[in-house]
């Protein structure tokens, strides 16, 4: 038995981003599993092709899973660096590994991070160890959102939030899901709230981070929220940072046997 675990994920084209999120998270894979090789793949064909105008090259999930074949592995696992279990998701994961399950003895997919209702909990308990707030502060996490099939894992966090009483604000960024902006917007002026931190609730950093979240256009949560009266606090790394998020990877990957 020759075992792996492949940490698949969209990718990121910026340096600081891919090592200290992407990289990072990887490399705690590989230490709660120093017997089991673990290998990235990234799924966006996009990033691939600005990192290959970089002379970087990272394999596609497909490329990835070629290259264990032929070295000769046998029993192989990816886990999702995805959020939630979305339309990327479905099409270049499962349906990827699908076209793969007879070529290996056991390959199986992990369970992204916020896949099950139950899985907020988790989610949510990291979400407070990561972020210290101030006096009347509160907490404004941006998501990725669908544009095709709306996923309810963030309002699912999003309700746990306010069972608990934690100062919790989720949105997404794509404009055809929700929460939008509007709802975000809509939820702190019905609580009167003036300060806000503002992060992103992504793997990791990039234009999603300095452009649509934190950037200067009038268009960004940034911008918009600033335009309404409110002061904002920004902490943009990626999730992929936090020791605390990196670990709820570990555990989708204990829910794993291997054959």
């Amino acid at each position: 038995m020759k075992k792996a675990i492949l940490f698949a994920s969209f990718g990121v084209a910026n340096e600081q981003a891919r090592h200290s999120c992407i990289d990072a998270a990887a490399q705690r894979l590989q230490a709660a599993y120093p017997d089991v090789e673990v290998r990235q793949a990234y799924t966006s064909v996009f990033i691939k092709k600005k990192l290959a105008a970089q002379g970087i090259h990272v394999d596609s999930l497909p490329e990835a899973l070629e290259r264990l074949l032929a070295d000769g592995f046998t029993h192989v696992v990816i886990q999702p660096g995805y959020l939630t279990a979305g339309e990327e998701y479905e099409k270049k994961v499962i349906q990827v590994a699908t076209g793969f399950q007879q070529r290996f003895v056991q390959l199986g997919v992990s369970r992204p991070i916020m896949e099950k209702n139950a899985d907020g909990a988790d989610v949510l308990a990291a979400v407070q160890e990561m972020f210290s707030l101030s006096h009347d502060e509160e907490l404004v996490l941006v998501g990725h959102g669908s544009p095709h099939q709306h996923n309810p894992a963030y309002e699912n966090l999003q309700d746990l939030a306010d069972k608990t009483g934690f100062p919790l604000h989720v949105g997404v960024i794509e404009p055809t899901d929700t929460p939008s902006f509007a709802d975000v917007l809509a939820r702190l002026e019905g609580k009167g709230v003036r300060k806000v931190l503002l992060a992103p609730l992504l793997l990791s950093g990039g234009s999603h981070v300095s452009e649509d979240i934190a950037g200067d256009e009038p268009e960004s949560w940034l911008c918009r929220l600033q335009a309404a009266g409110i002061t904002v606090r920004t902490r943009l790394k990626g999730m992929g940072e936090y020791p605390v998020f990196q670990d709820l990877y570990v555990k989708r990957l204990q829910e794993w046997e291997w054959d």
